[in-house]
Protein backbone atom coordinates (compact mmCIF):
# COMPACT_ATOMS: atom_id res chain seq x y z
CA UNK A 1 0.00 0.00 0.00
CA UNK A 2 1.22 3.53 -0.74
CA UNK A 3 2.70 5.14 2.41
CA UNK A 4 2.55 1.71 4.04
CA UNK A 5 5.72 2.44 6.00
CA UNK A 6 3.70 4.79 8.21
CA UNK A 7 1.53 2.62 10.42
CA UNK A 8 -1.89 3.55 11.75
CA UNK A 9 -2.49 6.65 9.61
CA UNK A 10 -4.73 5.32 6.86
CA UNK A 11 -7.03 8.37 6.87
CA UNK A 12 -4.14 10.79 6.35
CA UNK A 13 -2.66 8.51 3.69
CA UNK A 14 -6.01 8.43 1.84
CA UNK A 15 -6.09 12.24 1.70
CA UNK A 16 -2.57 12.36 0.27
CA UNK A 17 -3.29 9.67 -2.29
CA UNK A 18 -6.30 11.71 -3.41
CA UNK A 19 -4.00 14.64 -4.14
CA UNK A 20 -1.71 12.44 -6.19
CA UNK A 21 -4.61 11.04 -8.20
CA UNK A 22 -5.92 14.47 -9.11
CA UNK A 23 -2.41 15.91 -9.47
CA UNK A 24 -3.50 18.85 -7.35
CA UNK A 25 -0.73 19.44 -4.83
CA UNK A 26 -1.07 22.55 -2.62
CA UNK A 27 1.96 24.75 -2.11
CA UNK A 28 1.68 24.46 1.68
CA UNK A 29 0.40 21.70 3.96
CA UNK A 30 0.07 21.29 7.71
CA UNK A 31 0.34 17.82 9.23
CA UNK A 32 -1.12 18.12 12.73
CA UNK A 33 -1.59 15.67 15.57
CA UNK A 34 0.10 14.61 18.80
CA UNK A 35 3.85 14.03 18.89
CA UNK A 36 5.28 10.67 17.88
CA UNK A 37 2.59 9.37 15.53
CA UNK A 38 4.30 9.54 12.14
CA UNK A 39 3.72 13.08 10.83
CA UNK A 40 7.30 13.78 9.80
CA UNK A 41 7.81 10.29 8.41
CA UNK A 42 4.64 10.62 6.33
CA UNK A 43 5.84 14.01 5.08
CA UNK A 44 9.14 12.49 3.95
CA UNK A 45 7.37 9.56 2.28
CA UNK A 46 5.04 11.96 0.48
CA UNK A 47 8.03 14.03 -0.62
CA UNK A 48 9.77 10.89 -1.85
CA UNK A 49 6.71 10.00 -3.93
CA UNK A 50 6.74 13.43 -5.58
CA UNK A 51 10.48 13.35 -6.19
CA UNK A 52 10.58 9.80 -7.59
CA UNK A 53 10.97 10.02 -11.37
CA UNK A 54 10.39 6.32 -11.94
CA UNK A 55 6.70 6.23 -10.98
CA UNK A 56 4.62 5.04 -13.96
CA UNK A 57 1.53 6.98 -12.80
CA UNK A 58 0.90 10.01 -10.63
CA UNK A 59 -0.91 8.02 -7.91
CA UNK A 60 1.65 5.19 -7.77
CA UNK A 61 3.95 4.86 -4.75
CA UNK A 62 7.61 5.79 -4.93
CA UNK A 63 9.69 2.97 -6.38
CA UNK A 64 12.13 3.09 -3.42
CA UNK A 65 14.92 1.88 -5.70
CA UNK A 66 15.88 4.77 -7.98
CA UNK A 67 18.57 7.34 -7.20
CA UNK A 68 15.96 9.87 -6.04
CA UNK A 69 14.33 7.47 -3.58
CA UNK A 70 17.64 6.24 -2.22
CA UNK A 71 18.82 9.82 -1.76
CA UNK A 72 15.65 10.70 0.19
CA UNK A 73 16.06 7.62 2.40
CA UNK A 74 19.64 8.68 3.19
CA UNK A 75 18.65 12.29 3.80
CA UNK A 76 20.78 13.47 0.89
CA UNK A 77 18.31 14.53 -1.80
CA UNK A 78 19.22 18.04 -3.05
CA UNK A 79 15.57 19.07 -3.49
CA UNK A 80 14.31 17.97 -0.07
CA UNK A 81 15.20 19.82 3.13
CA UNK A 82 14.25 18.52 6.56
CA UNK A 83 14.13 21.55 8.85
CA UNK A 84 14.73 20.63 12.47
CA UNK A 85 17.12 21.22 15.35
CA UNK A 86 19.95 19.46 13.54
CA UNK A 87 19.46 21.53 10.38
CA UNK A 88 19.46 24.80 12.32
CA UNK A 89 22.44 23.81 14.47
CA UNK A 90 24.41 23.03 11.32
CA UNK A 91 23.50 26.39 9.79
CA UNK A 92 24.42 28.33 12.91
CA UNK A 93 27.32 26.12 14.04
CA UNK A 94 25.72 25.59 17.46
CA UNK A 95 24.84 22.74 19.80
CA UNK A 96 21.86 20.75 18.45
CA UNK A 97 20.38 20.18 21.91
CA UNK A 98 20.09 23.94 22.44
CA UNK A 99 17.87 24.52 19.40
CA UNK A 100 14.52 24.98 21.11
CA UNK A 101 12.99 27.37 18.58
CA UNK A 102 13.24 27.95 14.83
CA UNK A 103 14.73 31.37 14.09
CA UNK A 104 14.16 33.91 11.37
CA UNK A 105 17.70 33.52 10.00
CA UNK A 106 16.99 29.83 9.43
CA UNK A 107 13.84 30.63 7.45
CA UNK A 108 15.61 33.28 5.39
CA UNK A 109 18.41 30.89 4.46
CA UNK A 110 15.87 28.22 3.64
CA UNK A 111 13.84 30.60 1.47
CA UNK A 112 16.90 31.31 -0.67
CA UNK A 113 17.40 27.58 -1.17
CA UNK A 114 13.72 26.99 -1.98
CA UNK A 115 13.76 29.77 -4.58
CA UNK A 116 16.61 28.14 -6.46
CA UNK A 117 15.81 25.93 -9.42
CA UNK A 118 15.31 22.24 -8.70
CA UNK A 119 18.46 20.25 -9.43
CA UNK A 120 16.39 17.30 -10.66
CA UNK A 121 13.88 19.33 -12.66
CA UNK A 122 10.94 18.63 -10.36
CA UNK A 123 9.74 19.68 -6.93
CA UNK A 124 11.54 21.65 -4.23
CA UNK A 125 10.25 20.49 -0.86
CA UNK A 126 10.81 21.65 2.72
CA UNK A 127 9.54 19.62 5.67
CA UNK A 128 9.45 21.72 8.86
CA UNK A 129 9.41 19.64 12.04
CA UNK A 130 7.82 21.11 15.18
CA UNK A 131 6.58 24.11 13.23
CA UNK A 132 4.95 25.46 16.40
CA UNK A 133 8.44 26.36 17.69
CA UNK A 134 8.82 29.09 15.06
CA UNK A 135 9.72 32.40 16.66
CA UNK A 136 7.43 35.33 15.82
CA UNK A 137 9.81 36.82 13.26
CA UNK A 138 10.37 33.39 11.72
CA UNK A 139 6.61 32.80 11.48
CA UNK A 140 6.20 36.18 9.78
CA UNK A 141 8.96 35.32 7.32
CA UNK A 142 7.25 32.00 6.59
CA UNK A 143 3.94 33.78 6.06
CA UNK A 144 5.50 35.97 3.37
CA UNK A 145 6.85 32.84 1.67
CA UNK A 146 3.44 31.14 1.75
CA UNK A 147 1.75 34.25 0.38
CA UNK A 148 4.07 34.25 -2.66
CA UNK A 149 4.98 30.59 -3.23
CA UNK A 150 7.60 29.67 -5.78
CA UNK A 151 6.18 27.47 -8.59
CA UNK A 152 6.65 23.75 -7.98
CA UNK A 153 7.67 24.30 -4.35
CA UNK A 154 6.01 22.55 -1.42
CA UNK A 155 6.16 23.39 2.27
CA UNK A 156 5.01 20.72 4.73
CA UNK A 157 4.70 21.87 8.33
CA UNK A 158 4.46 19.20 11.03
CA UNK A 159 3.10 20.27 14.42
CA UNK A 160 1.81 18.67 17.60
CA UNK A 161 0.59 22.09 18.85
CA UNK A 162 -1.34 23.63 16.01
CA UNK A 163 -2.83 26.25 18.34
CA UNK A 164 0.62 27.84 18.79
CA UNK A 165 0.92 28.60 15.09
CA UNK A 166 -0.35 31.98 13.86
CA UNK A 167 -3.80 31.68 12.32
CA UNK A 168 -2.55 33.46 9.23
CA UNK A 169 -0.02 30.66 8.65
CA UNK A 170 -2.55 27.89 9.32
CA UNK A 171 -5.09 29.51 6.97
CA UNK A 172 -2.64 29.22 4.05
CA UNK A 173 -2.04 25.50 4.57
CA UNK A 174 -4.03 22.44 3.59
CA UNK A 175 -4.43 20.64 6.91
CA UNK A 176 -4.07 16.87 7.24
CA UNK A 177 -5.00 15.45 10.65
CA UNK A 178 -3.15 12.51 12.16
CA UNK A 179 -4.71 10.30 14.83
CA UNK A 180 -3.13 8.80 17.98
CA UNK A 181 -1.74 5.33 17.33
CA UNK A 182 -3.51 2.23 18.61
CA UNK A 183 -1.71 0.52 21.49
CA UNK A 184 -1.16 -2.57 19.32
CA UNK A 185 0.74 -0.50 16.74
CA UNK A 186 2.87 1.21 19.39
CA UNK A 187 3.61 -2.20 20.92
CA UNK A 188 4.66 -3.51 17.51
CA UNK A 189 7.00 -0.55 17.01
CA UNK A 190 8.54 -1.07 20.45
CA UNK A 191 9.09 -4.78 19.89
CA UNK A 192 10.78 -3.99 16.58
CA UNK A 193 13.26 -1.96 18.66
CA UNK A 194 14.09 -5.06 20.70
CA UNK A 195 11.87 -4.38 23.72
CA UNK A 196 10.43 -7.50 25.36
CA UNK A 197 6.70 -8.12 24.67
CA UNK A 198 5.50 -7.66 28.27
CA UNK A 199 7.40 -4.38 28.72
CA UNK A 200 6.36 -3.20 25.27
CA UNK A 201 2.70 -3.71 26.20
CA UNK A 202 3.12 -1.68 29.40
CA UNK A 203 4.99 1.11 27.62
CA UNK A 204 2.41 1.19 24.83
CA UNK A 205 -0.26 1.93 27.44
CA UNK A 206 1.86 4.62 29.05
CA UNK A 207 2.67 6.17 25.67
CA UNK A 208 -0.97 7.20 25.21
CA UNK A 209 -0.95 6.71 21.44
CA UNK A 210 2.54 8.13 20.83
CA UNK A 211 5.40 5.88 19.75
CA UNK A 212 8.05 8.50 20.51
CA UNK A 213 6.72 8.99 24.03
CA UNK A 214 6.79 5.24 24.62
CA UNK A 215 10.39 5.06 23.36
CA UNK A 216 11.38 7.96 25.65
CA UNK A 217 9.90 6.12 28.61
CA UNK A 218 11.72 2.96 27.58
CA UNK A 219 15.09 4.72 27.66
CA UNK A 220 14.39 6.59 30.91
CA UNK A 221 12.75 3.77 32.91
CA UNK A 222 9.99 6.17 34.00
CA UNK A 223 7.72 5.94 35.95
CA UNK A 224 9.10 2.81 37.64
CA UNK A 225 12.32 4.49 38.77
CA UNK A 226 10.25 7.25 40.41
CA UNK A 227 7.69 5.07 42.17
CA UNK A 228 9.76 2.09 43.37
CA UNK A 229 9.66 3.44 46.94
CA UNK A 230 8.80 6.55 48.98
CA UNK A 231 12.27 8.08 48.46
CA UNK A 232 13.17 6.53 45.10
CA UNK A 233 12.59 9.78 43.26
CA UNK A 234 15.47 11.46 45.13
CA UNK A 235 17.97 9.44 43.12
CA UNK A 236 16.31 10.62 39.88
CA UNK A 237 16.44 14.24 41.11
CA UNK A 238 20.13 13.96 42.00
CA UNK A 239 20.88 12.36 38.61
CA UNK A 240 19.43 15.24 36.57
CA UNK A 241 21.96 16.88 34.24
CA UNK A 242 23.49 20.21 35.27
CA UNK A 243 22.56 21.74 31.90
CA UNK A 244 19.13 23.30 32.32
CA UNK A 245 17.84 22.45 28.84
CA UNK A 246 18.71 18.76 29.30
CA UNK A 247 17.23 18.62 32.81
CA UNK A 248 13.97 20.20 31.64
CA UNK A 249 13.62 17.64 28.88
CA UNK A 250 14.05 14.76 31.34
CA UNK A 251 11.66 16.27 33.87
CA UNK A 252 9.03 16.83 31.18
CA UNK A 253 9.22 13.13 30.33
CA UNK A 254 9.06 12.19 34.02
CA UNK A 255 5.97 14.33 34.66
CA UNK A 256 4.24 12.86 31.62
CA UNK A 257 5.00 9.35 32.89
CA UNK A 258 3.71 10.10 36.39
CA UNK A 259 0.48 11.61 35.06
CA UNK A 260 -0.12 8.78 32.63
CA UNK A 261 0.53 6.19 35.35
CA UNK A 262 -2.15 7.84 37.52
CA UNK A 263 -4.62 7.88 34.63
CA UNK A 264 -4.07 4.21 33.92
CA UNK A 265 -4.54 3.31 37.57
CA UNK A 266 -7.89 5.08 37.47
CA UNK A 267 -8.94 3.50 34.16
CA UNK A 268 -7.93 0.04 35.41
CA UNK A 269 -10.04 0.44 38.54
CA UNK A 270 -7.09 0.66 40.94
CA UNK A 271 -7.85 4.24 41.95
CA UNK A 272 -11.00 6.33 42.10
CA UNK A 273 -11.30 9.52 40.10
CA UNK A 274 -11.40 11.54 43.32
CA UNK A 275 -8.04 10.10 44.40
CA UNK A 276 -6.21 11.01 41.18
CA UNK A 277 -7.94 14.29 40.29
CA UNK A 278 -5.87 16.54 42.56
CA UNK A 279 -2.44 14.96 41.82
CA UNK A 280 -3.13 15.19 38.08
CA UNK A 281 -4.04 18.86 38.40
CA UNK A 282 -0.86 19.55 40.40
CA UNK A 283 1.31 17.77 37.85
CA UNK A 284 -0.35 19.73 35.05
CA UNK A 285 0.50 23.00 36.82
CA UNK A 286 4.06 21.83 37.36
CA UNK A 287 4.46 21.09 33.63
CA UNK A 288 3.36 24.65 32.90
CA UNK A 289 5.82 25.97 35.48
CA UNK A 290 8.61 23.92 33.92
CA UNK A 291 7.94 25.54 30.55
CA UNK A 292 8.19 28.91 32.28
CA UNK A 293 11.75 28.07 33.40
CA UNK A 294 10.99 26.84 36.92
CA UNK A 295 13.84 24.89 38.54
CA UNK A 296 13.74 21.30 37.12
CA UNK A 297 14.84 19.63 40.38
CA UNK A 298 12.17 21.42 42.38
CA UNK A 299 9.52 20.61 39.78
CA UNK A 300 10.41 16.91 39.70
CA UNK A 301 10.45 16.71 43.52
CA UNK A 302 7.01 18.31 43.79
CA UNK A 303 5.67 16.15 40.95
CA UNK A 304 6.77 12.93 42.63
CA UNK A 305 5.37 14.05 45.98
CA UNK A 306 2.05 14.87 44.31
CA UNK A 307 1.92 11.43 42.68
CA UNK A 308 2.57 9.80 46.07
CA UNK A 309 -0.12 11.80 47.85
CA UNK A 310 -2.88 9.38 46.90
CA UNK A 311 -5.31 8.58 49.74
Amino acid sequence: MIFGKVKGQETAAKALVGMLKTDRIPSAMLFCGMAGIGKTRMAVEFAKTLLCRQRPKADNPACSACSDCLAVDKGLHPDLTLVNARYQATLLDEDEAKQKTLRVDTLRRLRKDMEMRSLTGGWKIAVVENAHTLEIEAANALLKILEEPTPHSLWILASSERERLPRTVVSRCFCVTFKPLASAIVREILQAQGIAPARAERLAELGDGSASRALELASSDYPDSLTAGPMAFLEAVDALPREGYLARSQVETALFALAQDLRLKHLNGQRSFESVERPLAEISHLRQALRSNADPKTVLTLGCLAAQSLP
